[in-house]
Parts: structure tokens; C-alpha cells; sequence
């Protein structure tokens, strides 16, 4: 192969990689590595960003397999807390070694590795989106690849980062709300299919929730957002709001249209506030934003919005 890398894991990029069995025999495991990523700035990547590699080798030598336990499983109280209701399962020596080796043949996905180094061993934490958690040692690990396939799917992503208000049954509050998206998709086939084009995250109660979606628009991001949140608990801005009107013309992302100051009734009646250029300048409004004449969207009230068209969705 034309790129061989000694012992520098951290040069890559782990998430959402996909491990496939190779090999395991004299305590050597090979694995193929799809959708593996290799940071900008190292000698084997000339490029100005990260990079995704075609179809890495990669081999742990001298390797002892720790460890492998199930994610648990956990519940939302009715404060809004998490807790788990099962002791957690931990599998050891062998039976922990034939559940990783018998998950990496069917293939599994990384969310992350952590990587710690003990006098001369490697210690290596797998989480898999697969559920669970395993722990590996290792002497020496090289990956070895030919080519690179494009850029690395998050650097097609651009992140946008404000505030949203949440109804809560302690009060109105603010919080921080993280937008990763793309723009386009189509003309970059190099981007994992099963990445979402939109991921909208909050802080909420000292816990993360994140809601995904693949419409452009990010509405089915936002509404998996708003499903996760505890029941008590609901997005507070203009992408829920009655007065927030998409453009019955096209949309851009991120954009709606406040008509609180007219009566819509039908689709035709927007086209007036959309299309002349003052009137869209005068309402032009971001999903996050809010006013003091916030009203939620209900059935029987017409918004030009598929907030709850969407958010009823199974």
C-alpha cells in the first residue's frame, strides 16, 4: 500500500467509521476501515482539510481484548432526569473477546475511541453506535491505505450557533442551540449517506439532546429535537410560532416570514409579504428568534409551515 502510519491514531478522525473483521490469529486483529478520516496538516495528507480514506487496513498487534458491555438503557423521569432502572453488564476474557470479534463480522460503527498509552501498551475504548462499549489493548497498530475517496463529511458541514427559548415548568428559559447542516449534498458523493443533512442540539436539565433530520429545511431536525425533550418541555421561537410563515415561492434555509400584524389564511395571501422586497426585509426572521407576540402553531389557525405537520410524523 502507498500510506503506512505507526502508532498515531490520533491523527485520525473516528466518528461514524465503520470496522469490518479482516483477520484474528497470533494475537494480530486486522480490520477494513470504511469512512475513516485523516486530519489536515499530517505529511500523508497534502490537502488543506480532513480527508476520507478509501478502504483503510488497519492492524492491532500483540492485542488483548478487555473488555465488552451493552449500553444501557435509560429513562427520562418526570423531572426530566435520566436514570437507568438495570445494573450495568460488564463481559470479560473470553466471552468479551467472542462479542467483539463476532460483532466486527457483521461490521460495526464508531461513535468515538479514546486512546491512553501505559508504559509501552496502547489502551483503546470502542463506542459503537451498534450499543456498545469495548476495551482493547494493543502493542503497535498500523493503517495502511492507497487513496483517499473526497473530503471528510463534516467538512462539507458548516455549524451555526445561537440562543432558544424553552417552555419549561420552572419558566422561560435560554439556552444554547448548535446547528451543524449542509448546504448541498448532491454534488458531493463522498458524503456518508447515513449523515444526517441537519443535527440541532441543546443543553437542557446537565443533559445533551440532539435531534437529526435529512430535509433541507432542518424542520424534521428541529421536531426530533422537540420529541426527545421531556413532555413538559417545548421549543419556544418562530419555527413554532403561528406567525412564522415559510416563502410560498422557496425557501432558503433558516428563513421564515412574520405576519402577526395580518390575517393568512391561504397559501396566495403570502405572496404580497414574501415577494415585495421591503415586506421581506420588514419580516424576515430566523427560526430561532422570538417575540413578545409568540403564539404557538395550532390546527385551527393556517401557518404556510410544517412544524406540526412534521412533528405529528411517526
Amino acid at each position: 500500500m502507498q500510506y503506512f502510519l505507526n502508532n498515531r491514531l490520533s491523527d485520525f478522525e473516528f466518528h461514524d467509521t465503520e470496522f469490518f473483521l479482516n483477520s484474528y490469529e497470533n494475537d494480530t486483529l486486522c480490520v477494513t476501515a470504511k469512512h475513516l478520516n485523516l486530519h489536515k496538516g499530517t505529511k500523508e495528507n497534502p490537502n488543506d482539510c480532513d480527508m476520507e480514506i478509501k478502504n483503510a487496513e488497519i492492524s492491532f498487534q500483540n492485542v488483548q481484548i478487555f473488555s465488552f458491555a451493552p449500553l444501557q438503557a435509560y429513562k427520562i423521569s418526570k423531572d426530566g432526569s435520566r436514570y437507568a432502572d438495570e445494573r450495568p453488564i460488564v463481559h470479560t476474557g473470553a466471552e468479551a473477546k467472542q462479542k467483539v470479534i463476532t460483532a466486527l463480522k457483521n461490521g460495526i460503527s464508531l461513535n468515538c475511541i479514546a486512546i491512553r498509552k501505559d508504559k509501552d501498551l496502547y489502551f483503546l475504548e470502542l463506542t459503537a453506535n451498534d450499543g456498545f462499549v469495548a476495551e482493547i489493548c494493543f502493542q503497535n497498530v498500523i493503517v495502511a491505505w492507497d487513496e483517499y475517496i473526497g473530503k471528510a463529511w463534516y467538512e462539507l458541514y458548516k455549524k451555526y450557533d445561537c440562543e432558544i427559548y424553552l417552555d419549561t415548568p420552572a419558566g422561560e428559559t435560554s439556552v444554547p442551540v448548535h446547528i451543524i447542516y449542509t448546504e448541498d449534498t448532491e454534488d458531493e458523493p463522498n458524503i456518508v449517506k447515513n449523515i444526517p443533512i441537519a443535527s440541532v442540539g441543546i443543553e437542557f436539565d446537565k443533559e445533551a439532546f440532539w435531534g437529526y433530520g435529512k430535509n433541507y429545511f432542518w424542520q424534521n431536525a428541529f421536531a426530533d429535537l422537540q420529541k426527545k425533550l421531556p413532555e413538559n418541555v417545548k421549543l419556544k421561537c418562530c419555527l413554532t410560532c403561528k406567525h412564522g410563515n415559510m416563502c410560498p415561492v422557496g425557501n432558503f434555509q433558516n428563513e421564515l416570514f412574520c405576519t402577526k400584524d395580518v390575517l393568512i389564511t391561504q397559501k396566495s395571501d403570502l405572496f404580497f409579504y414574501t415577494e415585495d422586497e421591503q415586506e421581506r426585509k420588514k419580516r424576515h426572521r430566523k427560526y430561532t428568534d422570538i417575540c413578545s407576540d409568540f403564539a404557538y402553531q395550532s390546527e385551527d389557525y393556517f401557518t404556510y409551515n410544517d412544524w406540526l405537520y412534521i412533528l405529528n410524523e411517526e
